[in-house]
């Protein structure tokens, strides 16, 4: 009977020893592909940052023609658009055409932009939560 209970014991040591060693050897995967991730994470970041960085001249020149438009439309009553087509005044109205559709591509500029940043954002606070939830885990080690 005791020989059954040390071999008992010696397949239960042997597949704990086993379990034990997948358990770290996928605990190691996992915090490398982490590193990894982290690694990913900050060269998509970086890529975003240069995107923005470079499209930072269209978007100032993008707001204000934006901010040009919503001066002329300020001035340009409806009162007045009903004159100009009643006195089939066509350059007026052609240059208020252009002018909304200027500001129409400005808002597409900006609006895009906007979505960059808060893919940059996400992808900061992504690594911050990161950095945070690693430090909370080295002082609980």
């Amino acid at each position: 009977m005791s020989e059954r209970i040390d071999q008992f014991c010696e397949n239960l040591r042997l597949k704990l020893t086993s379990i034990d060693k997948e358990m770290q050897s996928l605990k190691a995967k996992i915090d490398s592909k982490v590193t990894t991730a982290g690694q990913d994470v900050q060269t998509h970041l970086n890529a975003v940052k240069k995107r923005i960085e470079q499209d930072r001249a269209k978007v100032t020149a993008a707001q204000s023609e934006m901010k040009k438009w919503m001066e002329e439309r300020k001035s340009a009553t409806r009162e007045k658009i009903a004159e100009w087509k009643a006195k089939l005044e066509k350059a007026k109205l052609q240059s208020w055409a252009d002018g909304a559709e200027r500001y129409a591509a400005a808002a597409v500029i900006v609006a895009l932009t906007a979505v960059e940043e808060a893919e940059q954002a996400a992808l900061e606070a992504w690594l911050a939560r990161r950095e945070a939830d690693s430090a909370q885990g080295t002082k609980a080690a």
